[in-house]
């Protein structure tokens, strides 16, 4: 590895480690509601898989990705619903967070056109450190390049840690809405067991609604959202409009720090499949020096049709963007 790609990965982790404290953001939580907040686990009444892929300041050339992928469905016998998701942050060559929970939630009619669901999740974090692509100040000699043993050392082993999280859903003919806390056991991602270290408490506000015209067949659903987690706050606001099987998004976001962006986005929806493409590009970057493009997600949706099990519940029509 070159220095001065050296020295810019060691600026990526000092700033990762500023913020170890705090989860990532991937531009929007659309197909990732159930591991934001679990009560959504089941909500659309069928068997649904999604997969997602991210990249973060691509033009950056700093190799930040993700991949997202998650299954949940609904069963009468538990009244409610049950899933699976797995969460891999590739954080450059240096770090890598592997997050995996199994969720329930369980559905209730609280009145004639009023609807609750209260769900957990148990998941499990593991933070992974390649130690060979990290070179500290005392491992190099301007003189002679790089010296054997290193002056500081990391484990590679990485940690393995256990979480949980909890939260609630309402739905009331075409609104919704969900408040969720994550991060209850606050796990400390690293042995030494600092501050800094610890993945602190997530609070999570979503609301929407459903405009469907029964003349043309459009239909719109617009959302909100808030993230507070660390004295940080995340904003965002869009919609998508649904015409047929053509699905468009427009979407704005902003971070506390004064970093905003604005994300459009395109799909093309069947019913059963759904294929998703959306581009968030920085606005205003606030102390952040990274050009252009912030993040891009591909996304893929398969959906089980089963029209039994929407029957006995509100299905919440989630944004498809």
């Amino acid at each position: 590895m070159g220095l001065r790609k050296t020295i810019t990965l060691l600026c990526l982790v000092a700033n990762v480690a500023a913020a170890v404290s705090q989860d990532t953001w991937y531009g929007s939580v659309t197909g990732m509601e159930m591991m934001y907040n679990p009560a959504y686990t089941g909500s659309s009444g069928e068997g649904r898989m999604s997969i997602s892929c991210y990249s973060f300041l691509p033009g950056a050339g700093f190799g930040l990705q993700s991949v997202y992928a998650s299954y949940d469905d609904y069963s009468q016998t538990l009244h409610g619903g049950a899933g699976l998701w797995v969460a891999d942050d590739m954080m450059g060559e240096v770090l890598n967070d592997l997050r995996a929970g199994m969720t329930y939630s369980y559905h209730l009619k609280a009145g004639r056109n009023l609807f609750f669901n209260a769900g957990l999740t148990a998941s499990v974090v593991h933070r992974g450190i390649n130690r060979g692509a990290v070179t500290f100040p005392g491992d190099y000699d301007p003189f002679g390049g790089l010296i054997s043993p290193p002056g500081e050392t990391v484990s590679d082993a990485g940690s393995t840690l256990f979480d949980l999280g909890s939260g609630v859903t309402f739905s009331s003919g075409p609104w919704y809405g969900g408040f969720a806390v994550m991060h209850l056991a606050q796990p400390y991602l690293d042995d030494n067991r600092q501050d800094y270290n610890r993945l602190e408490r997530l609070y999570t506000f979503n609301a929407g609604r459903v405009i469907l015209s029964e003349r043309t067949g459009l239909e719109l659903r617009p959302s909100a959202l808030i993230m507070l987690q660390d004295g940080n706050i995340i904003t965002y606001l869009g919609s998508s409009a649904s015409f047929r099987e053509l699905v468009l998004g427009l979407a704005g976001w902003y971070v506390r720090d004064g970093f905003s962006a604005i994300e459009p986005s395109a799909g093309w929806n069947t019913g059963s499949l759904k294929i998703t493409l959306s581009y968030s590009y920085g606005l205003s970057r606030g102390d952040v020096s990274f050009p252009g493009t912030a993040v891009v997600k591909a996304g893929l949706s398969v959906s089980l049709n089963n029209v039994e099990k929407r029957k006995v519940i509100h299905v919440i029509k989630l944004p498809d963007l």
